[in-house]
């Protein structure tokens, strides 16, 4: 998606967009390390973020990657639960950056399961 910073950040209908677009990935990336974490035997954890975090911590992903998306997990909750106090400026800024995430999240987490199946 391209349009420019003005754009994006007066028209609802564009940052809604990027907002749900978003949460939706983050919840399939959720659902993923709740899954391995299930069928590794691995701890149980309390939280999304608490999952993310583990896939790190147990090098299934990089941990500094686990660590954004530990950040994107609080994202998501702030969206579902209605907290909707975002700088849609700050959110310009960092949505290529977290497409990027959702993408080597997706990259090593395929590598995972290439190697342990």
């Amino acid at each position: 998606m391209d349009f420019s910073k003005a754009s994006f950040v007066k028209n609802a209908d564009i940052h809604d967009l990027v907002t749900f677009r978003l949460q939706q990935s983050i919840e399939a990336a959720i659902d993923i390390a709740t899954h391995i974490i299930a069928e590794s035997d691995l701890p149980r954890v309390e939280t999304a973020k608490d999952a993310l975090l583990l896939l790190g911590e147990q090098e299934i992903i990089d941990k500094g990657l686990s660590q954004k998306m530990g950040k994107a997990a609080d994202f998501r909750n702030r969206v579902v639960h209605g907290y909707n106090d975002f700088d849609y400026t700050l959110l310009f800024r960092d949505f290529k950056n977290n497409i990027r995430d959702l993408k080597d999240f997706a990259k090593q987490i395929l590598e995972f399961l290439e190697k342990n199946s």
